[in-house]
């Protein structure tokens, strides 16, 4: 994979650059249609409803920044 590299795949959008590798899909499982997202390294996975995205253009980029610091603890 390229350095930067989006691509779209079977079941959803593949996003990735030097710091992460990353499946986007919408998960309709549930009763409303969420967001999914799947850390393809670690094989984490979270699902955001809309709500949860709407708060997220809310949030300044320093706060945000804070929860992505690499020194963060888990």
């Amino acid at each position: 994979m390229k350095r930067s590299d989006a691509r779209s795949v079977e079941d959803g959008w593949i996003l990735a650059n030097e710091f992460a590798n990353v499946r986007v899909s919408i998960d309709t499982r549930g009763n409303d249609p969420r967001l999914r997202i799947e850390d393809l390294v670690t094989g984490t996975t979270i699902c955001l409803d809309a709500f949860v995205l709407a708060a997220l253009t809310a949030v300044d980029d320093e706060a945000l920044a804070a929860h992505a610091a690499p020194d963060r603890p888990a």
